[in-house]
């Protein structure tokens, strides 16, 4: 990744994708109250980023700065990110103690004999069993590191830089989307949370997908 390409260009083009996919839905939905739907679109086209001094402030403590590509994401998106990462448990930088708290109890559970690095901010959990996180090397772009209990003595680089590994999410978003348009989803939001998927065997006529909703 070229530092050509500023962090600020490299996280509007992020948001600009999920807003696309926000906008053309694979599903259509079904037996649902528009207030839902409304909020449904909402949550997913809601980026929130903390304020600089609170980063800066992580900064001071761990005694360097994350990568520029990471950064710019939690001054844009590490609050509330989307739908991207979805199915885990996402962190900003405001949770950054809590966060190096909950991936501690996750190593201490498996008897891990490894430890988090001091500077290492986490990315997301993932169902009580893995965590990635980013660290604060500097530089423009870094690696991202993930920790499972298969192997609770070391970590494993996921991705050289934090960008691919966004792109690598979003691309995996974007098969799912083109996968769910073919296989013709409806989708039902429950009041009390949650939701059912249908995917009826109807001809390709019947399906309101086909008028290009």
């Amino acid at each position: 990744m070229s530092s050509q390409v500023t962090a600020e260009a490299i996280v509007a083009e992020w948001k600009s994708r999920l807003v696309a996919l926000a906008d053309n839905p694979e599903y259509v939905f079904v037996d649902t109250p528009q207030a839902l739907t409304d909020d449904h679109r909402a949550r997913l086209i809601t980026f929130c980023g903390c304020h600089v001094e609170e980063l800066e402030a992580v900064e001071a403590r761990v005694g360097s700065q994350f990568p520029a590509v990471f950064r710019q994401y939690l001054l844009d998106m590490g609050e509330a990110c989307g739908d991207l990462f979805r199915g885990s448990e996402r962190a900003g930088i405001r949770g950054f103690d809590r966060f190096r708290e909950d991936a501690r109890e996750i190593v201490d559970d498996v008897r891990g004999s490894w430890t988090l690095p001091p500077d290492a901010a986490i990315v997301l959990t993932h169902q009580g069993y893995t965590f990635d996180y980013v660290r604060a090397i500097g530089g423009f772009d870094g690696p991202v590191m993930r920790w499972s209990d298969g192997k609770p003595h070391e970590d494993t680089q996921i991705a050289a830089i934090f960008a691919g590994y966004v792109d690598a999410h979003r691309r995996l978003m974007e098969r799912n989307h083109r996968s769910a348009r073919e296989r013709r989803a409806y989708l039902t939001l429950h009041p009390d949370g949650g939701g059912q998927w249908v995917y009826p065997a109807r001809s390709s006529g019947d399906h309101p997908l086909d008028s290009g909703r």
